[in-house]
């Protein structure tokens, strides 16, 4: 009996106290200086500088099935693992293609897949990028002129875009590479030159960095309006990763759990 007071004493102290998860928001400039951000402020710390093998560092993806961040660099068109601990890049491989400036990275846990978007040198494709060997395949043109950044709602399996030709967001057709307009982004500041996104599923929320206006954004899915949330400080940051918090119990499963105690001791 005592036990079972115990256990009841203890979901009853869990329940009273907070629930929720603890991710962390990562960012990364060209210089290749990594930052923490705060998505209730935008301010941003730095943690330390990527290893210099890494070259110009630009969009950042965060792969959760096998806890893997990778950054491209658009100096040495290759992908890179990252050591969150040792901030050190190790080479995957080369993306095959010398006219790719892939800014855009993200990872799709639906289909197991990294998908990748170049936005200068005249490449202006959405790719497929091969995680075991940075090869990058083809899949279309997404029909920008100029950089491309790429953002995966991990909740509802869609993939969307910013362009920094026309400041607006786009949903990604994954099978051809085409972008579809969603809206103009604006904000206020007004966004002029959005980079990284990174999609928070443990708030339902898609982030947005701007380094013209050095500002965290977000962005509403339906209309593609950017609502500010911050200044980030000076800074040209291309790369934004968010990696989720480890989930608290329910008190749906304490208390399952406190049943399941109780079942084991009557017998």
């Amino acid at each position: 009996m005592r036990k079972l007071l115990v256990c009841a004493g203890a979901v009853a102290l869990f329940l009273s106290g907070p629930l929720g998860y603890a991710g962390t928001m990562y960012a990364v400039d060209s210089g290749r200086q990594f930052y923490t951000v705060d998505i209730t402020t935008g301010a941003k710390t730095l943690l330390g500088t990527v290893s210099a093998n890494a070259g110009t560092t630009g969009g950042l993806a965060w792969d959760p099935t096998t806890s893997t961040m990778f950054v491209t660099s658009t100096g040495n068109d290759s992908l890179y693992t990252l050591d969150l601990t040792t901030l050190t890049a190790t080479l995957v491989g080369p993306y095959g293609d010398s006219t790719v400036v892939m800014h855009g990275l993200e990872y799709d846990d639906t289909n197991n897949t990294l998908w990748g978007a170049s936005g200068g040198g005249g490449n202006f494709n959405f790719y497929l990028i091969n995680k075991s060997t940075g090869a990058a395949t083809v899949v279309g043109p997404t029909g920008a002129t100029s950089f491309v950044n790429l953002g995966y709602d991990s909740i509802n399996n869609a993939l969307y875009a910013t362009r920094s030709d026309t400041d607006s967001f786009y949903s990604v057709n994954r099978a051809t590479g085409a972008l579809t307009l969603i809206g103009v982004l604006g904000g206020t500041p007004v966004s002029t030159n959005p980079n990284g996104l990174a999609y928070d599923r443990d708030n339902g929320t898609m982030y947005m960095l701007d380094n013209n206006t050095d500002t965290l954004y977000t962005i509403n899915l339906a209309t593609g309006a950017a609502t500010a949330v911050g200044s980030m400080g000076a800074g040209n940051l291309l790369g934004l990763a968010y990696v989720p918090g480890v989930p608290e119990p329910t008190p749906a499963a304490a208390l399952s759990l406190i049943g399941a105690i109780a079942l084991r001791r009557r017998r």
